[in-house]
C-alpha cells in the first residue's frame, strides 16, 4: 500500500515531464547553413589616416613658463570647440525611454511595443574636436588650458567645475586637484597686464580678474563650494576637499548642470563667458533631461566640457562587483555607465538573465557626448576603470575601423522616428524590446544564479518542473525573436548603417546560440533530475545543483531523443553552428565591440554539468537573533 503510494506520485511527475518535453520538442534546432550577406563598403570617401578624427593626448610632464597662442578649433557661436561630426544616418528618439512594457505569456508571445527601454547615451567616442582619447587627467587638463586660453583672449571667463560625488571618484578628485593647481598658476600667465595681477593677488578675487572658477559637485542633488567664485587655486582646492561623498545613489548630472546654468546666467551681463566642466566617471540617471540642458547651455553661449569615461557597449549599465562581508554573497551593483546610443541597440539579456559584464563600447556615453558636441565642449575620455568592474573590457579598439561605427548623436526624439521608418531597424529595436529584461513584469527572463534541489524526488520534482517551464517560455521567445529577425533578412544589404547591420550580425547570433545553451539547460535539468540518485556518491550528500557554462554537453537520452525528436548529432551540430555563426560576426566586423562580444560568446561554452553538496541541518531549539548584514552600497 505505502509503495503504491509513493510510485503514484513518481508517475504523476513522469508525466508532467514528459508533456514539458513535448513543448520542448515543438522548438526545433534549425542548423541549415547560414551566410550572412556580405556587403562591402565605407563611410570615407577616400582612405584617410587616423590622425584626421583621432587625437591622441600625452600626458605632459612639466609646468610651462609662457604660453603660446596657436591656432585652435574652430569656434562656433557657443564659442568653444566645434569639430566635424560624420553621422552614419539620422536616427533619434522620442523623450525619454522608459524600459519596454514587455510579458511573456505561455502559447501567446506578442511583440510589445517600444514604450521603454534604456534611455541613455550613446556617440561617437571622443574624436576630432569633438573630443580627445587621454591617457589621463594631466593630459586632459593640458588641452583644456590650450581652450580656456583660446577662450580667455577674446573674453573674461566664468568656469563652473562639477564633481560627481560618488565615492569611487575620490581617488580621482586627489589627482585632478593637484594637477589644477598647476593649471591656475599657468593660466595667470594670460593675464594681460601682470601689474593689475600683482595687486589682485593681494586684494582677492574682483570683476578684473579674467579668470573667475567655482567648484559645485553633485549627487542626488547640487552643492555649491565656493561661496563666491575665485581666482586663487588654493581656495579652489580648498573647495575640492569639501566635496561630500553622495549616499543616495543618485546621479543626477543634467539637474545639476540645468541648475548651474540658473545660478551662473547672470555672468553674461557682465560680459563674462560662462564654461562649465563636468567631472564624472558615470553617465547619469536623470538623462530624459538632456535636451531642456542643451537648449540652456545653448541660451547661455555656454559650453559643456566632460572628463568622463566610455560607455558600456550598446548596454544601460556596467556591474562593480560587491562582496557582502558578513555572508560571502557576491552582488552584481548597476552603475549607469551607457549606452552608447540614444537608445539600446542591442539585447539587454544574455540568455540567462539580464547583462552583468562592462564590455566599453569605445565611445563616450550619448547624453555627455551630445552636450560637448552641441555646445562646442570636448569629451575627454579617461582611462583607468574601476578594477572591481564584472567581466570588464576595456581594450582599445582599431579607430579606423571604428570611424564606420560612430554612433547617431541627434535628438531620442528625431532617433526614434527614423528608426521607426526603417523595417530593418524597427525588428532590430522590436527583439530588443521583447527580451527587456529590466521590465518587472518580465521575470520568467531571470534563470537563478544558483538553485540546490533537494535528494527527495517528490520534493524536487515540483522545482525541476517550474524551471523546465520556464525554460519552455524562454525558447518560445527567442523563437519568435529569430523570426521577427529572419523576416528583414532580405533587408539587411540595403542597410546604409555598418552599426545597424552589425547590431543584426550579432543579435541573430546571439540568439541562436541562446536557443542552444536552452536547450542544453533543458535536457540536462530532466536527465538530471530523473537519474539524480543514482549520481549521488557522497553518502552525506542531501543537495543538488546544475552547473551551466562548462566545456561538455549534456546529450539526450534515448528516451529523450524520441519526446524531442532531436539526436545527439543534432545537438552536436546545432553547437558547432552556434560557435560558426558567432565566428562570422568576428570576421565581418573586426576590430570592433562587436567582434569582441561576440568572441565573448564563444567563450561562455554551452555545456551543463551534475554537483552534490552537503548543508548541515540547523540546530533545533531557539536561535539566538543574528544581526542584519550590510546592505549592498548604492552606486
Amino acid at each position: 500500500m505505502h509503495a503504491r503510494q509513493q510510485i503514484s506520485p513518481l508517475f504523476i511527475s513522469l508525466g508532467l515531464h514528459a508533456l514539458i518535453l513535448g513543448a520542448m520538442a515543438t522548438i526545433t534546432l534549425t542548423t541549415e547553413e547560414y551566410i550572412p550577406d556580405m556587403v562591402l563598403d565605407s563611410v570615407l570617401a577616400e582612405e584617410r589616416t587616423q590622425e584626421e578624427f583621432v587625437q591622441d593626448i600625452e600626458e605632459p610632464t612639466e609646468v610651462a613658463e609662457s604660453l603660446n597662442f596657436v591656432a585652435g578649433s574652430i569656434s562656433d557661436a557657443s564659442g568653444g570647440s566645434s569639430g566635424p561630426m560624420s553621422n552614419q544616418t539620422k536616427i533619434e528618439d522620442q523623450e525619454v525611454i522608459r524600459d519596454p512594457q514587455i510579458e511573456i505569456k505561455v502559447g501567446d508571445f506578442n511583440l510589445q511595443g517600444v514604450d521603454t527601454l534604456s534611455n541613455d547615451l550613446g556617440e561617437l567616442e571622443v574624436t576630432g574636436e569633438v573630443g580627445a582619447v587621454v591617457e589621463g587627467y594631466g593630459a586632459a587638463l593640458d588641452q583644456l588650458t590650450r581652450e580656456l586660453v583660446r577662450m580667455m583672449r577674446g573674453s573674461k571667463l566664468m568656469v563652473v567645475w562639477l564633481f560627481d560625488e560618488s565615492g569611487s571618484m575620490k581617488d580621482d578628485q586627489e589627482d585632478l586637484k593637484k594637477r589644477m593647481y598647476t593649471v591656475y598658476e599657468e593660466l595667470k600667465l594670460v593675464d594681460r597686464d601682470p601689474r593689475r595681477a600683482g595687486a589682485a593677488a593681494k586684494r582677492g578675487p574682483s570683476a578684473d580678474d579674467i579668470l573667475l572658477t567655482s567648484i559645485t559637485s553633485y549627487g542626488g542633488s547640487w552643492h555649491v563650494h565656493t561661496p563666491q567664485p575665485s581666482s586663487r587655486p588654493e581656495e579652489l582646492m580648498a573647495a575640492i576637499d569639501r566635496i561630500p561623498v553622495d549616499q543616495s545613489g543618485d546621479e543626477a548630472m543634467c539637474t545639476a548642470i540645468f541648475q548651474a546654468l540658473k545660478k551662473y546666467e547672470g555672468v553674461r551681463r557682465s560680459k563674462r563667458k560662462l564654461v562649465l566642466i563636468v567631472v564624472s566617471d558615470e553617465s547619469g540617471d536623470d538623462g530624459t533631461q538632456v535636451e531642456e540642458v542643451l537648449q540652456a547651455a545653448k541660451s547661455a553661449r555656454a559650453p559643456i566640457y566632460f572628463l568622463g569615461r566610455e560607455a558600456t557597449f550598446g548596454s544601460l549599465y556596467a556591474h562593480v562587483k560587491w562582496v557582502q562581508p558578513e555572508t560571502g554573497r557576491l552582488f552584481y551593483l548597476p552603475i549607469r555607465r551607457g549606452p552608447e546610443t540614444p537608445f539600446a541597440e542591442l539585447l539587454q539579456w544574455d540568455g540567462f538573465r539580464r547583462r552583468r559584464d562592462s564590455h566599453m563600447s569605445g565611445f563616450g556615453p550619448y547624453e555627455q557626448v551630445r552636450l560637448a558636441k552641441e555646445t562646442g565642449g570636448i569629451f575627454f575620455q579617461l582611462p583607468n576603470e574601476q578594477e572591481d568592474l564584472n567581466d570588464l573590457d576595456n581594450r582599445k579598439f582599431e579607430m579606423l575601423a571604428m570611424r564606420e561605427y560612430v554612433p547617431n548623436l541627434e535628438s531620442r526624439r528625431e532617433y526614434a522616428v527614423e528608426r521607426d521608418r526603417s523595417e530593418f531597424r524597427k525588428a532590430i529595436w522590436d527583439v530588443i524590446s521583447l527580451l527587456n529584461p529590466y521590465d518587472p513584469r518580465n521575470k520568467a527572463l531571470e534563470l537563478p544564479d544558483y538553485e540546490y534541489f533537494s535528494l527527495n524526488w517528490a520534493e524536487s520534482s515540483t522545482a525541476v518542473m517550474k524551471r523546465l517551464q520556464q525554460i519552455t517560455l524562454l525558447l518560445e521567445a527567442t523563437t519568435q525573436a529569430q523570426q521577427r529577425l529572419e523576416s528583414v533578412r532580405s533587408l539587411r544589404a540595403q542597410e546604409a548603417s555598418v552599426r545597424w547591420r552589425a547590431s543584426y550580425d550579432l543579435m541573430t547570433a546571439q540568439l541562436f546560440a541562446y536557443r542552444v545553451r536552452l536547450f542544453e539547460y533543458g535536457i540536462a535539468l530532466h536527465q538530471f533530475g530523473q537519474d539524480m540518485p543514482q549520481r549521488i556518491r557522497n553518502p552525506k550528500s542531501n543537495r543538488w545543483s546544475i552547473r551551466v557554462g562548462v566545456s561538455k554537453l549534456v546529450l539526450p537520452s534515448e528516451a529523450q531523443e524520441k519526446i524531442l525528436k532531436v539526436t545527439a548529432e543534432d545537438l552536436q551540430k546545432a553547437h558547432e553552428d552556434a560557435l560558426r555563426r558567432l565566428a562570422l560576426v568576428s570576421e565581418e566586423h573586426p576590430g570592433t565591440p562587436w567582434a569582441r562580444r561576440a568572441e565573448y560568446e564563444r567563450s561562455r561554452n554551452f555545456g551543463a554539468s551534475f554537483n552534490e553538496h552537503y548543508f548541515p541541518p540547523r540546530t533545533p531549539g531557539p536561535r539566538k537573533p543574528r544581526p542584519k548584514p550590510t546592505p549592498p552600497p548604492k552606486l
